[in-house]
């Protein structure tokens, strides 16, 4: 299944949120690394770079039509250090896990339904006919040559 289309102001975000996230990787980098006054000018620097892309990014986000939102999940993720990616995983874990038991579900009722009908059958053979309307009205198997 392809992914949903993405239009171009959240693509415009999702860049000035990337380079934001890098230039504050950078100045960790830098203040980890710190030699004294010979590195304040790259910090400063990086410190006026992180400024702009700070404006950069409130101005691209208020081009965001109304309807995009983020689940409060993905930021509290974000906020206790995980990586959002690993909410999307465990959501579509969780989405295909619940998938798959309805389809058990679904499988379990058709089946009783077809055992059901062949029962009714042996024990009423006049109603064979509306058991028979009733299994293809529940999308169950089609009648072939009166059979």
């Amino acid at each position: 299944m392809a992914p949903p289309p993405v239009n171009e102001p959240l693509k415009n975000v999702d860049g000035h949120l990337r380079a934001v996230i890098e230039t504050l990787y950078e100045i960790s980098v830098g203040v980890y690394g710190y030699q004294g006054p010979e590195s304040t000018d790259v910090l400063a620097n990086q410190i006026n770079k992180l400024s702009t892309q700070y404006g950069t990014l409130a101005n691209a986000a208020s081009k965001l039509p109304p309807d995009v939102a983020v689940p409060r999940e993905v930021i509290q993720y974000i906020e206790d250090g995980r990586n959002p990616d690993i909410y999307t995983r465990e959501f579509v874990e969780i989405v295909v896990k619940q998938n798959q038991f309805m389809k058990g579900k679904m499988e379990a009722y058709r089946d009783f339904r077809d055992v059901l009908a062949e029962q009714i059958k042996v024990s009423f053979p006049e109603l064979s006919e509306k058991v028979e309307e009733v299994v293809e009205g529940t999308g169950g198997r089609k009648r072939v040559n009166g059979a």
